[in-house]
């Protein structure tokens, strides 16, 4: 405002200075004058009117402007605190997403896959039912139950059905809720239900497997509160439920169900190792059973041509006539009246062919490979023999060897069955023979080759025959021996495989 003023004085100032002979002028030029001066006037107002606007414009633009530099940095702030708040809020949300989905897992272990479905009926039923009962062992079938009611309030139950001694004639039913499926209350129900003997000195404890011969647990198993291991109570019961059909064993190791003479079977090898796992590539073979009483089962082409070789090979150089481990009776006699074959036996130290067989005979008897004794490799030339005798050792024979007394645990422990293999053929003779099969009586001579099942030697086969019942008693029917040799040269091995781990592996 002071600046306008200024203007306005200043013209004023130059308007009263002008000469008095200005006034003399022509009429003309006072109105030229006159006009003018209020032409200046009007421009006067004008600028201080553009001045006053521009100014108040100025001043509007200026407080403003103030405005926004006193509000802009708190805003902008504030906005930045905002952001990072919400990025933290998302940081953290995220992390306790994380930490939430740890947190499921680690309670939510992997669990091992359970075994697979087998049905428990009629079809399944005829590769383990028998028409005369097996001492030792049983089916059970775990059926679950869906809830009657339509408003399903009515609780979930487990059917449980036992076939006692694998017979049909043996058929027993319970119904148990699903929620007390707990093993201590199962275990005490199949050891009543089946009539189960309780471990002791001299037995050992019952146990429960797959159709296929996998362990699923035994009566005196640790379990553990691991949900990821195969020892865990929920493990094991999930097991029983998912597999549906199980076989259960006295003598708390898998026995072969016979079924029938003539009856075959195909096994999976080296997929189902006990207590071990192969590298070698899953096969498949045939099990025949050839004798219900005494337990005898065939295996063809078990053993390649190659193989058959490479134990004769390795064994030759150290053949030596056999001898026998004599019971009290017979202390002082030699071993010759009862064998006069040659042997040898071969471990499987650095040798992966004999390592590999092994492992093929733990797949094939679904017993651990710790449970066998090193290879005994045989040979019987013309006319040699061995007399028929039992491959148990029973402690009531053995009362003055403290040694064998104490590897068989005074009886607890014992084999459990022979895996026989054939390395040659044999032109005649060199059966392996079974006196008492299918109820015969004692034969009057042990060395007698008259009667009984009579096994001949084919390059490649193996058989296995049971010395223990599935109960875990010594089966006196396994009575067997090796007839003479007429023509060419017997070569055979076997292994001998124990009710439990023995030490010799």
């Amino acid at each position: 405002f002071q600046h306008t003023n200024n203007i306005m004085a200043m013209n004023s100032a130059a308007t009263n200075s002008k000469p008095k002979e200005r006034s003399k002028t022509s009429n003309n030029d006072t109105k030229k004058a006159t006009n003018g001066a209020k032409s200046n006037g009007k421009k006067i107002e004008m600028k201080t009117e553009a001045l006053t606007s521009m100014s108040w414009l100025q001043l509007f633009i200026v407080l403003l402007s103030l405005i926004a530099g006193i509000f802009t940095p708190p805003i902008l702030s504030f906005l930045n605190v905002e952001e990072t708040l919400f990025s933290t809020k998302l940081k953290n949300d995220h992390a306790t997403k994380v930490s939430s989905s740890a947190k499921i897992e680690k309670k939510l272990p992997d669990i091992p896959p359970l075994p697979s479905r087998v049905i428990c009926n009629e079809e399944t039923l005829s590769q383990f039912l028998h028409k005369s009962p097996v001492n030792g062992l049983h089916i059970v079938c775990f059926d679950q139950m869906e809830p009657s009611s339509a408003d399903n309030e009515e609780e979930d139950k487990v059917r449980l059905t036992f076939y006692a001694d694998a017979v049909a004639e043996g058929k027993e039913q319970i119904t148990i809720s699903k929620k007390d499926l707990k093993w201590d209350r199962l275990k005490t129900t199949l050891a009543v239900e089946l009539e189960l003997e309780h471990p002791g000195p001299l037995q050992q404890p019952w146990a429960v497997f797959t159709t296929k011969g996998e362990r699923i647990v035994g009566v005196e198993d640790v379990l553990t509160t691991d949900l990821s291991s195969t020892k865990s109570e929920m493990f094991i019961v999930e097991s029983l439920l998912a597999s549906n059909t199980v076989v259960l064993t006295g003598g708390g190791q898998w026995v072969w169900p016979g079924v029938k003479v003539g009856f075959k079977r195909e096994v999976e090898l080296y997929s189902i190792m006990p207590g071990d796992v192969s590298s070698h590539p899953n096969t498949t073979t045939i099990i025949e059973t050839l004798s219900l009483s005494p337990l005898v089962l065939s295996v063809h082409k078990f053993l390649s041509d190659e193989e058959c070789g490479h134990v004769r090979m390795r064994s030759e150089p150290s053949m030596k006539y056999s001898k026998v481990t004599l019971k009290d009776a017979d202390i002082g006699k030699e071993a010759s009246e009862w064998r006069t074959s040659q042997n040898t036996f071969l471990r499987s130290d650095g040798d992966a062919v004999m390592r590999d067989l092994e492992y093929r005979t733990a797949s094939l008897t679904r017993v651990p490979r710790g449970h066998q004794e090193h290879l005994q490799v045989l040979r019987y030339g013309n006319t040699e023999f061995y007399s028929a005798h039992h491959d148990f050792f029973d402690p009531a024979h053995y009362r003055q060897d403290q040694n064998t007394l104490q590897l068989i645990q005074n009886g607890k422990r014992n084999r459990l069955a022979t895996v026989f293999w054939y390395l040659s053929d044999v032109e005649e003779g060199g059966e392996t023979i079974f006196p008492l099969y299918n109820g015969l009586p004692f034969p009057r001579s042990f060395k007698d080759c008259s009667r009984g099942l009579k096994v001949k030697p084919e390059k490649g086969k193996v058989i296995i025959f049971y010395s223990l019942d599935a109960a875990g008693h010594m089966d006196e029917k396994s009575l067997h021996g090796a007839c003479p040799v007429k023509e060419g040269i017997k070569w055979a091995a076997n292994k001998w495989v124990w009710n439990d781990a023995v030490g010799f592996l």
